[in-house]
């Protein structure tokens, strides 16, 4: 799932758009794999296989989006969202 440059939020469906969207949020922020891994007291290689879909502790991940200066949000699939700034 593409996202556009500097977006607010991402939206994850899956293991694999929810990595790559932890991975669209890094480059935002302008970090490496091991920066992001050396914030959250992690190895490069768990935020290798983070970005990619793959099994980490629901910790690891919350960890990574909090680090990244994000939110996880809940959202009933078929609501409208509105974003207010």
């Amino acid at each position: 799932m593409e996202h556009p440059a500097e977006t607010p939020f991402f939206r994850a469906v899956d293991s694999k758009s929810f990595g790559a969207s932890v991975r669209s949020a890094r480059q935002e922020r302008k970090l490496t794999q091991s920066g992001l891994a050396e914030l959250i007291n992690a190895s490069r290689h768990t935020i290798v296989r983070l970005e990619q879909g793959e099994n980490v502790s629901l910790e690891t991940a919350i960890a990574a989006v909090r680090a990244l200066e994000r939110d996880i949000a809940l959202i009933p699939r078929f609501s409208r969202l509105d974003v207010k700034q």
